[in-house]
């Protein structure tokens, strides 16, 4: 049976709308109360600059968003918290330092605060944008031969600042 012109645009209309109805069901855009009780996870946060935020009981239990990443990325936000005393002196070129609600540091593209119980609050920001996942490991790479705060920080303003 060979189908006419007619019947693929129909085909291809109801592909759409099932696909649209499908990406549409799929985000809830508010807090979830997701996961198991006792998972430590507030779980996904939608803020109003469109990053997701997830807490986790602490450094060694990464948020669950990373589970849609690749393996490297997994691997440079394992190094996040035992790079922080770097991260939170380094500059991020991606422009979310200029943007609405700042970030302050490299640090803030992944990790959003600490609580007092130890817990981490993490952000997606980082793995969606691949010069955070850039500097992230070129830092992590050169406090790894040593480098001094202020080396690595000199290293991150040559390589992605603006040039003048």
């Amino acid at each position: 049976m060979k189908l006419s012109r007619r019947d693929w645009l129909l085909g291809g209309v109801i592909l759409m709308l099932a696909g649209f109805l499908i990406v549409a069901g799929c985000g809830s855009g508010g807090k979830s109360d997701g996961g198991s009780a006792g998972s430590g996870h507030e779980h996904h946060v939608m803020t109003t600059e469109g990053e997701l935020h997830e807490t986790t009981s602490g450094p060694g239990e990464l948020p669950s968003f990373l589970l849609n990443y690749a393996n490297r990325t997994v691997d440079l936000y394992a190094d996040v918290h035992a790079h922080k005393h770097i991260l939170e002196h380094l500059n991020c070129y991606c422009g979310c330092m200029e943007a609405n609600d700042p970030h302050d540091s490299l640090l803030r593209c992944f990790l959003v605060g600490e609580g007092d119980d130890g817990s981490i609050v993490w952000t997606d920001h980082g793995a969606n944008c691949g010069i955070c996942l850039m500097e992230l490991q070129d830092a992590i790479n050169l406090a790894k031969q040593g480098k001094s705060v202020d080396d690595i920080r000199d290293a991150i303003d040559a390589k992605y600042g603006p040039s003048l």
